[in-house]
């Protein structure tokens, strides 16, 4: 069970944001040993130095092996100051670890992204923990510490699925005031270090080829447009996003997941081409760039192929072996 407990009100000035503290939800302005003794855990004195110290903008991971709780030290500020504190206590051993993260960065498209933010909710996977911090309105960081609470990777983006070697499934952040917003599925894998798109990937399929065409002929009569707008006018590059949960399973590597094609706003020409509002991406072997494959997909497609069945049912090894050979059901 995930608990996020605590929230903050965020003071935006240009393109630079700032954080600060407002009590606005049970657990904020509370010490530490208010808040673990109201989860009725072990108080160490000796394992826990921030008891008695006011506990901000912070998040709790609490299940039947781990309770995690991660956060910052309220000071007179009123600011975000880092580090974040972690403590974990596994309730198989019943001993403490605590753990502080000083900086994390991620690069995004060769520009420096600060990670350090309020924190949004905390988990574990595999032999790892994962805090998601958020950024701003468009951006968060997911900050992955190894079983012993050290930082080992921060991603510029959210987790929307595991695999069970402990791979994740993320969704990049994207620019929060552009006027398109392409969204990116990737996969990163701790025990490697590879991180990789999978969304949207190359060679394009029927769908995206067909809307990139429509769009470069709506550009070759809209220079205008482009200009006033702001719009890059790229005819790879549209709005795209995430509609619903990512299906995932171990068998195969294999993923599942809904895209939307649809104009998204932010002052685009709303006349400007766009496209279906549901296309079914299923992919295997997500695990080995090389292997990896992908279909894309109508719903009318999918029905052609498998049947009417659900997304979750997509990545089922019966399923996969009609997507992939192009048999029907």
């Amino acid at each position: 069970m995930l608990k996020s407990r605590w929230c903050i009100s965020s003071l935006f000035a240009a393109a630079m944001i700032f954080y600060g503290t407002q009590a606005c939800a049970q657990g904020e302005g509370k010490t530490l040993r208010e808040v673990l003794v109201g989860e009725h855990l072990p108080v160490d004195a000796d394992s826990l130095h921030n008891l008695d110290k006011t506990i901000t903008s912070g998040a709790e991971l609490n299940d039947a092996a781990l309770f995690v709780i991660a956060y910052y030290v309220r000071d007179s500020t009123g600011m975000l100051n880092p580090p974040i504190f972690i403590d974990a206590y596994d309730r198989r051993t019943e001993r403490w670890k605590s753990g502080a993260i000083e900086a994390a960065g991620a690069k995004e498209k060769g520009i420096d992204v600060d990670c350090l933010g309020s924190i949004m909710g905390v988990a574990a996977f595999a032999d790892f923990i994962s805090l998601e911090t958020h950024i701003n309105p468009s951006a968060r960081c997911e900050l992955i510490l190894t079983s012993e609470l050290k930082l080992k990777y921060s991603l510029y983006g959210w987790t929307v699925g595991h695999f069970g070697d402990g791979s994740i499934v993320y969704h990049r952040s994207q620019i929060h005031f552009a006027t398109v917003h392409p969204a990116e599925i990737a996969i990163y894998d701790p025990a490697t270090g590879k991180d990789y798109n999978i969304f949207p990937r190359e060679p394009f399929q029927q769908v995206r080829v067909q809307l990139m065409e429509r769009l470069r002929e709506y550009y070759k009569t809209h220079k205008e447009y482009c200009l006033k707008a702001g719009d890059p006018c790229d005819a790879e590059s549209f709005d795209s996003s995430l509609e619903g949960k990512v299906v995932t399973d171990d068998g195969e590597h294999a993923i599942a997941f809904v895209v939307s094609y649809e104009l998204q706003g932010y002052g685009q020409d709303e006349n400007k081409p766009s496209g279906p509002s549901e296309v079914v991406y299923v992919c295997r072997y997500v695990n080995d760039e090389a292997k990896m494959e992908y279909r894309e997909m109508l719903w009318s497609d999918v029905k052609a192929r498998v049947g009417n069945v659900s997304l979750e049912r997509l990545v089922e090894p019966s399923a996969l072996d009609k997507i992939f050979s192009g048999q029907s059901k």
